[in-house]
């Protein structure tokens, strides 16, 4: 069975689409995204951290990139169990 003329009649959607391109061919500002970070989150940025976490936190880094950072999966999975066995 052919189906012809499915959907509203006289829209070509090929040609919609070639139009929202040359749309935004002629007008790309629209496009441009544009990031504010508030004053607070500047603050809070600034502000550096506990100096025994920025410790632990290098310690980490060190690993990581080391290699030599393992993860204990078993207490990963009871972490992750515990969490929605008690979460009802």
């Amino acid at each position: 069975m052919k189906i012809q003329n499915y959907g509203p009649s006289g829209l070509n959607p090929y040609k919609r689409e070639l139009q929202k391109a040359e749309a935004l061919k002629k007008n790309p500002m629209k496009t441009d995204d544009k990031i504010e970070i508030s004053s607070e989150a500047l603050k809070l940025q600034q502000q550096s951290t506990d100096p025994v976490r920025q410790e632990k936190i290098n310690q980490l880094k060190e690993l990581i990139q080391n290699g030599t950072y393992k993860i204990n999966h078993q207490q990963v999975a009871e972490k992750i169990y515990n969490y929605f066995a008690t979460k009802n």
